[in-house]
């Protein structure tokens, strides 16, 4: 080992020796760089968690809304449009010959939230009598499927959990009419276990709807047959919709959400990351003047500038890791896996999880390193400028 590091690691050992002296500025460091980490996870997790919960899309399902419309809210379909999709040989065929299409509706609802009983507006889609086989993931889990005809629902997993009169034989009343809870269903935590089913047909009557088709969903014949049917559609004005496969139609709609929470997180942990920077200097440089006599007596006999540098910069470091350490520990016991929601486009709300990841883990260890870096800097800059005079001057006091 050579001297310059022997020097290091005995003046870094000698510093961390001495942190219990300057024990409540040191735990603030601590703790500052813990909350940036957890501020900026908590973003990072929430965005990965909302895009994980629009991933479910499949390559194999096209989407379809009216031309023009951005949202199922704003769309509006004719049943004489879906005619002209009868023929589309890109359209999966059942076992009777039928064309696999799913004409639906959404209708925004408010619903109870357990535990303080306030309103959330909720999604309750009627779907068609393909409404299952368009949902590859989707299996009923508890109950049964709603008949036909009846005032009947299913509900996804994650609401039946988190919002009241969500369980099986519950009647719930949404608007005018009451209806039953039949079934609960699980989409593989899914944005789809965030909405309630019904009988297309039936909503529309209760909610006095007629003939109103905001959506279409068709399961292709294969992946690729899509671009035949995207071209399908704009050579017959009289089809009039926009298609995109179900799963870049999530990806669109995660990819704005998640770049929303991100131009929020980010700012926000850069903020906190520049105070904890100041006070990473504020802490290392009371450290220095803590043990200016020590660091004057160590040079003196013989210790070079980059021995005293090392030292104070590395227990910056350390007291970073620290922080980054119990930010991350917080993070994964808290965080990970932590329900929340949000609004969707449509203006109900989308259920998801908190998901955090080693690449999100790694971003927080690099900003907390570069809080540690910059803030040990000067300080350790001005240990090494430490005249050694102060080292005379602790004899004589010790004397």
């Amino acid at each position: 080992m050579s001297t310059i590091l022997r020097q290091s690691l005995a003046l870094t050992l000698s510093n961390l020796k001495s942190i219990r002296r300057r024990l409540w500025i040191s735990l603030s460091l601590v703790l500052s760089v813990a909350m940036v980490v957890i501020v900026l996870l908590g973003f990072l997790a929430m965005s990965n968690g909302f895009r994980t919960s629009l991933q479910a899309g499949s390559r194999d399902i096209a989407i379809g809304l009216g031309k023009g419309a951005a949202t199922e809210l704003t769309s509006r379909i004719e049943p004489s449009q879906l005619h002209f999709l009868d023929g589309a040989a890109a359209i999966a065929i059942d076992r009777t010959g039928a064309r696999v299409i799913s004409p639906e509706m959404v209708m925004p609802v408010e619903v109870a939230e357990k535990g303080n009983g306030m309103l959330s507006t909720l999604s309750l889609r009627g779907i068609g009598p393909f409404g299952l086989a368009v949902r590859l993931d989707m299996r009923i889990t508890q109950g049964r499927m709603f008949h036909p005809g009846a005032a009947e629902i299913v509900v996804g997993r994650r609401l039946s959990l988190d919002y009241e009169g969500l369980e099986i034989g519950k009647q719930l009343a949404l608007g005018t009419s009451k209806w039953t809870v039949v079934g609960i269903f699980d989409a593989g935590g899914s944005v789809f276990e965030s909405e309630m089913l019904a009988d297309i047909e039936v909503v529309r009557t209760l909610f006095n709807r007629p003939n109103l088709i905001q959506s279409v969903r068709l399961k292709l014949a294969t992946p690729e047959a899509l671009p035949a049917l995207q071209a399908l559609a704009a050579g017959m004005p009289q089809i009039g919709l926009t298609l995109r496969s179900e799963q870049d139609y999530f990806a669109g709609l995660a990819e704005h959400t998640s770049r929303l929470v991100l131009l929020l997180g980010w700012p926000l942990a850069i903020t906190m990351a520049v105070g904890a920077v100041i006070g990473a200097m504020t802490t290392m440089f009371s450290s220095v003047s803590d043990r200016s006599t020590e660091i004057a007596t160590v040079r003196a006999i013989g210790f070079s500038r980059r021995a005293a540098f090392a030292g104070t910069w590395i227990e910056a470091m350390a007291l970073t890791c620290l922080g980054c350490a119990l930010g991350i520990a917080f993070s994964y016991l808290v965080l990970d896996g932590w329900a929340a929601s949000t609004m969707s486009q449509d203006r109900t709300r989308i259920g998801f999880q908190l998901a955090l990841s080693l690449p999100l883990v790694m971003k927080a260890v690099w900003l907390s390193l570069v809080i540690g870096a910059v803030g040990g800097a000067l300080p350790a800059v001005a240990a090494t400028r430490i005249p050694l005079r102060l080292a005379m001057s602790g004899r004589a006091q010790a004397s």
